[in-house]
C-alpha cells in the first residue's frame, strides 16, 4: 500500500484530483451565477455538475497514464516497464531473519544475505535483482508473488538464521513465483565452522534448481579459511549496510577483529581501507581514518598485487589522504581488471571531479550507474552539473533514476540523511520542489551535526534562494577545499565575504 500511494504522488494523481475538484468548484460557482442571467433552464447547472462529476475519474486516470508536470505531459513510466522480462534464470534475494532467541544477530544476517547476493550475481546467466531490491523487502511480510513482480524475477530465495553460541542453524527455500511452487529447500544445522560450506550449499542447489552451469568463472573466494573471521567480516558487511557514521565505525573494528584473527584476509583488508576513506571523507579528520586506510590498502597489495580489489584498497588510502591524482590512477587500474567495478567507477568520478575534470567525472558516475544497480549517488551527483551546462533532459534523466534508487533506500533505511539530502538534489531538478525542501529538512534533523549533510543542505539552500540558510550550513562543514572549488551549486556565492572566510579557513589540498 506504501508502494501504491507513493507511485499516486510520483505521478501527481493526487495533486491534479485536488486541483481538479477546486477547478470544479469555481466552475459550479460560476454557473449558479452566470446560467440565470443567460436565461438558460434550471437544469442546466445540474448537467455541468453531472459532467465534472463523470469527468473526475476520467482526469485521474489520465493523470496516472500520463506524466502532467512543467515540462508538459508526457507518457507516465511504470517502473516495471523500464525492467527486463522475468525469465526463467532470475532470481531475488530476500533478506535473512534473525530467528535466534536473543534476536542479537541481525547484522550477521543481513552480511550473509549481502554474501549470498555476491555469490549469484558472479554466476553467468543468472539475474539477481539488486541489493537495495533486496533489503527493501527487510522485516515485512511479504508476499512473493507480488514482491516476484515488482523486482521482475522468476524465483524468490528466503530463508532465516537461527543462531546460538558456535551453533548455526540457517533454512533456505527456493520458489518459483508463478506458480508458488518450492523447487528446493533445506536446514542447515551445524557448528559455525561450516559456514563456508553452507553458503556453497545452497549457491549449488540453486545453480542445480534453474538448470544454470558455472561455466569458466568460479564462486567468488570468501579469502579466508577461518570461520571466525569470516563472522566477523559478515558483521562488518551488515553495519556498512545502512551507511551512517556510528554503523561504519562498527563496520570497521568488525573488519580489523576479522584481520586479527586472519592477517591474511584480503576481502577484509579491502572493505577496511573503504569504510575508513568514506569516514575520512564525510565525518572525520582524524588522522586514524587515514593512517587505517592506508595501512589496510598496503596489507591488500602485499597478498593479492595483481587483483582489482587491492588497487580499489589504495585508491580509497589515497582518497582519504586527498591525493586525488594517484587515486584515479588506481581506480582506473582495478577497472583496467574488473571493467564491471561499479563501485571503482564512483570513486573515479570523484577523484576526477576533486581534480576539477568534470566531463571525466560525468563519464565515470554514468558507468558506476549502468554497472551498479543500487548506486544512487552517481546519477544525483551528475544533476547539478548537466543542469549548471544547460542539459536539462539529461539532468532530468539522471535525476529521475538517483530519486527512485533513492526512495528504494529510503523504504529500508528511513534514517538514511545521504539518501534524504542528494535526493533532494534530483526532486528540485524534477521540479518537486515543496518535497526536495522537505527531504533536505529531513536529513538536517536525522543529522543535524553531520559535515556532509550540511555541505550538501547548503547546496540546496542556495538553489531555492535562501542563501543565509545555505551559508549557516556551510560554515560548520567540513569539506574538501578542492571539492568546494569546483562545485556548481557554490556560485551564487563565490563573492560574498561569508563564503570567503569558510573557504581561508580549509587547508590547501
Amino acid at each position: 500500500m506504501r508502494e501504491f500511494f507513493r507511485e499516486l504522488h510520483k505521478r501527481r494523481v493526487i495533486k491534479v484530483g485536488v486541483a481538479y475538484l477546486v477547478i470544479g468548484w469555481l466552475v459550479l460557482q460560476l454557473a449558479d451565477v452566470i446560467f440565470p442571467a443567460m436565461r438558460l433552464p434550471e437544469w442546466s447547472t445540474s448537467l455541468v455538475l453531472g459532467l465534472l462529476i463523470v469527468g473526475f475519474p476520467v482526469a485521474l486516470v489520465l493523470s496516472w497514464l500520463f506524466d502532467i508536470g512543467p515540462s508538459g505531459v508526457t507518457t507516465a513510466s511504470v517502473s516495471s516497464q523500464t525492467m527486463p522480462a522475468a525469465d526463467g534464470a532470475s532470481i531475488a534475494v530476500l533478506p535473512f531473519p534473525d530467528m535466534s532467541a536473543e534476536k542479537d544477530q541481525e547484522y550477521f544476517c543481513d552480511g550473509l544475505t549481502d554474501e549470498l547476493l555476491s555469490v549469484l550475481t558472479r554466476i553467468p546467466g543468472l539475474r539477481v535483482a539488486s541489493r537495495t531490491s533486496s533489503f527493501s523487502f527487510k522485516g515485512k511480510k511479504t508476499d512473493l508473488k507480488a514482491a516476484a513482480e515488482k523486482m521482475q524475477v522468476a524465483h524468490i530465495l528466503e530463508g532465516s538464521v537461527r543462531k546460538s553460541g558456535n551453533r548455526i542453524r540457517v533454512t533456505a527455500q527456493l520458489i518459483e513465483a508463478a506458480t508458488d511452487s518450492h523447487l528446493w529447500s533445506e536446514t542447515y544445522d551445524r557448528e559455525l565452522d561450516d559456514i563456508f560450506a553452507i553458503q556453497d550449499d545452497i549457491a549449488a542447489q540453486i545453480l542445480e534448481a534453474l538448470k544454470c552451469r558455472l561455466g569458466t568463472e568460479q564462486l567468488p573466494n570468501p579469502t579466508t579459511d577461518d570461520p571466525k573471521a569470516y563472522e566477523y567480516f559478515l558483521r562488518g558487511r551488515g553495519y556498512a549496510v545502512s551507511g551512517g557514521k556510528r554503523d561504519r565505525k562498527l563496520a570497521v573494528e568488525m573488519f580489523r577483529k576479522a584481520v586479527d584473527i586472519d592477517p591474511g584476509f584480503l576481502r577484509a583488508w579491502i572493505h577496511m581501507a573503504e569504510e575508513c576513506a568514506l569516514i575520512a571523507g564525510f565525518f572525520s579528520k582524524a588522522a586514524i581514518w587515514r593512517e587505517t586506510a592506508d595501512e589496510a590498502a598496503k596489507k591488500a597489495m602485499e597478498i593479492a598485487p595483481g587483483q582489482a580489489g587491492p588497487y580499489l584498497a589504495r585508491g580509497y588510502s589515497h582518497m582519504a589522504s586527498e591525493q586525488f591524482g594517484q587515486s584515479a590512477e588506481d581506480f582506473s587500474k582495478a577497472i583496467e581488471i574488473d571493467p564491471k567495478l561499479g563501485r571503482g567507477y564512483h570513486f573515479l568520478g570523484r577523484a576526477y571531479y576533486h581534480q576539477g575534470q568534470i566531463t571525466a567525472a560525468l563519464e565515470s558516475f554514468k558507468k558506476a550507474t549502468e554497472n551498479d544497480p543500487d548506486d544512487f549517488e552517481s546519477p544525483l551527483l551528475s544533476t547539478t552539473v548537466y543542469f549548471m551546462r544547460g542539459a536539462k533532459d539529461d539532468a532530468a534523466r539522471v535525476a529521475k533514476i538517483g530519486v527512485e534508487r533513492a526512495e528504494r533506500i529510503l523504504a529500508d533505511y528511513p534514517d538514511n540523511p545521504r539518501a534524504y539530502y542528494l535526493g533532494a538534489a534530483g526532486l528540485f531538478i524534477l521540479g518537486e520542489t515543496d518535497r526536495a525542501i522537505e527531504w533536505t529538512e529531513r536529513a538536517l534533523e536525522i543529522a543535524p551535526d553531520d559535515a556532509a549533510t550540511r555541505y550538501n543542505s547548503a547546496c540546496f539552500f542556495l538553489k531555492v534562494d535562501q542563501v543565509d540558510r545555505a551559508l549557516d550550513c556551510l560554515e560548520n562543514s567540513v569539506v574538501s577545499r578542492s571539492w568546494i572549488m569546483n562545485d556548481p551549486d557554490l556560485e551564487p556565492v563565490r563573492n560574498h565575504p561569508r563564503f570567503k572566510a569558510v573557504l581561508d579557513s580549509l587547508p590547501e589540498n
